[in-house]
């Protein structure tokens, strides 16, 4: 019998309130002890990031009964009424918040997450384990003063998928490992065309913003609250998005400009398109992604940065200050992170967010369809380091600069363009500051 509950609403997470009964961590001197309960107790988790169900059972679930069979757990998943405002103001306290590592200065604002240094220390967890990327994304995350609020557990990483039938038909070799951008966009006009009413496109572009990620760009000026994008880093970004949209024939009577993974199986008219890989595996039905064959290739990016794809981003596990287990939810934490569960996590088909290498050559293992496909290609593109500085107002830029995409294919010229989303950007900014 699986000690696993399922809570989607306010209704029934408010009786979850009264779950965290037991004893402090800390003795009279303040210090953190690690002693665990030998007694019955439930941790309650909250799913704030994409994992499923049956992700949770077998990668937290079934790995901690294992060693504390007297753990059981709750799990509320994100959803209408369950909000992490709506549950902070309902006095509800979940242990555990599975989430991002953008998502904890929000966390932080409701004054959620415990500052794990003094558990990690107590406990001798290993912090080198992890990618060394994936330890600065949470630690700036988590103010960037030693504060560290959450552990990376898994992260995304993008690749280029293309069609080999399309490059096939129309006599084009396939993308390679390594490539950049203008390589890629010169790929795209060969196999962009309409053919026996069919209409293939070669290239589906991503997200301004995403592009701006194999920069490492940042968006906001901290001494000034400003905006940061007009300038001729942004401007590559936004000339790169432009060329991919020029593309002759790319743009149809719809106008539509980007893609997802879901239109690359079903249609199967798509020769190239940029996903993150983890996401893609987990929203991709087995039954349709043998249709035609296709393979990855590394992440392209700019001449100047081949060699690594987009910023980390990696999913962390965070501590309630408020739970009266943590030293039973660090051990929950710890267990997720450890090599034998991170194992079975890559094999599964999510990235692991530790720096063991052979992680990367099981990669996938358990998923079929991914057999005999380039692995390797796909950590060929290192990630990178997050843009530093990181504000709270980036995510209003990033905003302004992805809807500046339509107008790039409505006509406008970059600089314009660029100018008017930074304008939109700073208006946002204000507006935020001003509430």
């Amino acid at each position: 019998m699986k000690l696993i509950r399922m809570a989607s609403s306010v209704v029934l997470i408010t009786a979850l309130a009264g779950c965290n009964q037991g004893t402090g961590t800390k003795d009279d001197k303040g210090s953190i002890q690690t002693k665990v309960t030998n007694e019955p107790i439930t941790l309650t988790l909250y799913q704030h990031a994409a994992i499923s169900n049956e992700e949770i059972d077998k990668f937290i679930v079934q790995p901690v009964q294992k060693k504390y069979p007297n753990i059981s757990f709750n799990i509320v998943r994100k959803g209408t009424g369950t909000n992490p405002e709506e549950l902070v103001a309902a006095g509800i306290v979940p242990d555990l918040i599975y989430t991002t590592d953008a998502n904890t200065p929000l966390w932080r604002e409701l004054d959620v997450p415990e500052d794990l240094n003094n558990l990690i220390k107590s406990n001798n967890f290993d912090l080198n384990r992890f990618d060394a990327n994936a330890i600065d994304a949470v630690k700036v995350y988590s103010g960037g003063k030693g504060a560290m609020y959450a552990l990376p557990v898994a992260q995304n990483i993008a690749a280029l998928l293309y069609n080999k039938d399309i490059f096939d038909k129309f006599a084009v070799p396939y993308p390679k490992d390594g490539m950049n951008w203008d390589e890629i966009i010169q790929l795209a006009r060969k196999v962009t065309k309409t053919e026996n009413g069919i209409r293939y496109i070669g290239l589906s572009p991503d997200t301004v913003s995403r592009l701006g990620y194999g920069l490492s760009l940042p968006y906001v000026n901290p001494a000034t609250n400003k905006a940061t994008i007009n300038n001729d880093n942004w401007k590559k970004v936004l000339t790169t998005m432009k060329d991919m949209i020029d593309v002759p024939g790319f743009l149809g009577e719809d106008k539509k400009l980007s893609y997802g993974s879901s239109d690359f199986f079903k249609n199967g008219n798509i020769a190239m398109l940029t996903a993150w890989v983890p996401d893609m595996i987990a929203s991709t039905d087995a039954s349709i992604a043998d249709k035609f064959p296709w393979d990855f290739v590394s992440l392209p990016n700019y001449s100047e940065a081949i060699g690594t794809g987009r910023i980390i981003t990696p999913h962390t596990i965070m501590l309630n200050k408020q739970s009266k287990y943590k030293n039973e939810a660090f051990q929950v934490m710890s267990i997720f992170t450890s090599d034998e569960v991170q194992a079975e996590l890559s094999k599964s088909g999510k990235i692991s967010a530790l720096a063991k290498s052979d992680f990367q050559t099981q990669y996938g293992t358990n998923v079929p369809y991914l057999k005999g496909k380039n692995i390797s290609g796909i950590f060929k593109s290192k990630t990178r380091k997050i843009n530093d500085p990181l504000t709270e107002y980036d995510a209003l830029v990033r905003s302004a600069l992805d809807a500046g995409a339509k107008e790039l294919a409505a006509g406008k010229d970059v600089n314009t363009v660029l100018r008017e989303a930074e304008e939109k950007a700073n208006k946002a900014i204000e507006d935020k500051l001003k509430k």
